[in-house]
């Protein structure tokens, strides 16, 4: 049987070799030729997969059993066009895909159903005239169709919106943005599994926004989140699932949790990347990509048992906020095992953050500052003069 894996990044490699491994033939298709997924596959397609018309002629030619999209919301959005004019499993009808990826159309979801998410103070468009009511307190102006917090603005009134709007528009391909209230608090992740419109697995994961504000670059886990908010978390997004009737696979969710109440960032239907999924199989084994995979190959996965102490896991997105050739990364710690996913070979350009990165590391054991969820500045990056 065939699968198109729709994307080539090292963030689909997990899905790639999941794949792979239950004895699929695979084919990748990415624009880039020199991306890693396209060396380990079956077959290779050079072209930019966000074009749904251009996916479809794809799919039509190439005869495939499954698609799988990767991380990133274009591959996402791309293979749900695909999917429901070919009935490919695992994907939700169009409105609802629409519904949890579009943010505007989110926040007015989860408005109607009772959900808490931040205050949204109005939509803008490129090719139309605006007004902004004033707002007290400060706001986030967001594309309404980016990922990994690009084009994303902290302003502190109407007018400052208004002026944030043109970054937006820059990164958004419908040139549309929304304009909504600024939570303070911690940032967390649920990530979900879901089966018969339940939700029959979840965890947490803690996340930072260190070099870039709007783009995790660190996580922890286990997550230290109290019991009371797990469980208010738990309920919301399992009022989503059943509120949006979701087909069986993965809902993750970014959410923002102060010392009394929460809100919900954005959902997601895809998986999340920078290889999020390895915190889990470096603490107890499990390979959340396989099961990430399942869904689309109209499957529900299995999920291992957890018992006693899990082992914790720090995983660092190693960036920078001003462009730079990259010569090195380093490591300060004690008593951990690394993993190093390089990203960037001595002598590369390393663009600023959110467009770029050197690499990722995992640290895998106890240490004190998981604990409390602040930096032990375990990673850094080096020119030449500071190696």
């Amino acid at each position: 049987m065939k699968a198109l894996l729709i994307g080539s990044s090292f963030s689909a490699m997990p899905m790639l070799m999941a794949l792979k491994a239950r004895g699929l033939t695979v084919t990748t298709i990415g624009k880039f030729g020199d991306d890693p997924c396209h060396k380990f596959a079956d077959d290779v397609i050079l072209e930019d997969y966000s074009d749904g018309a251009t996916l479809y002629r794809i799919c039509k030619d190439g005869n495939y059993d499954f698609i799988v999209p990767t991380s990133n919301d274009y591959s996402y959005l791309a293979a749900a066009f695909v999917a429901d004019k070919m009935g490919f499993p695992g994907f939700d009808n169009p409105e609802t895909t629409q519904i949890l990826h579009v943010k505007n159309k989110f926040r007015d979801f989860c408005n109607q159903i009772g959900v808490p998410v931040p205050q949204t103070y109005g939509s803008l468009s490129a090719d139309q005239p605006f007004r902004l009511p004033e707002f007290a307190g400060r706001a986030l102006v967001k594309p309404v169709d980016s990922f990994s917090g690009r084009g994303v603005s902290l302003v502190a009134s109407a007018e400052e919106a208004m002026s944030a709007a043109a970054h937006a528009f820059t990164v958004s391909r419908t040139s549309s943005a929304v304009v909504e209230q600024f939570v303070d608090g911690a940032l967390h992740s649920h990530t979900a599994f879901i089966a018969d419109g339940e939700v029959i697995w979840h965890d947490f994961v803690d996340e930072f926004c260190e070099v870039y504000p709007y783009q995790v670059d660190r996580s922890t886990y286990p997550s230290l989140l109290d019991g009371r908010k797990r469980s208010a978390v738990h309920q919301a997004i399992s009022k989503i699932v059943s509120a949006l009737h979701l087909q069986t696979g993965l809902l993750h969710t970014q959410f923002i949790a102060s010392e009394r109440d929460f809100w919900i960032i954005e959902c997601m239907r895809r998986c999340p990347g920078d290889l999020y999924g390895h915190q889990f199989k470096f603490s107890f084994g499990f390979n959340y990509e396989a099961a990430y995979v399942a869904g689309f190959l109209g499957e529900v996965a299995q999920f291992p048992e957890v018992q006693g102490h899990l082992t914790a896991v720090e995983r660092c997105v190693i960036s920078t906020d001003v462009e730079s050739p990259f010569f090195a990364a380093g490591l300060r710690t004690g008593g951990r095992e690394l993993r190093y996913v390089p990203l960037k070979e001595s002598g590369q350009k390393l663009g600023a953050a959110p467009f770029d990165k050197a690499g990722i590391a995992f640290l895998t054991g106890d240490a004190a500052h998981l604990k409390t969820g602040m930096s032990a500045d375990t990673i850094f990056l080096a020119g030449y003069d500071g190696f």
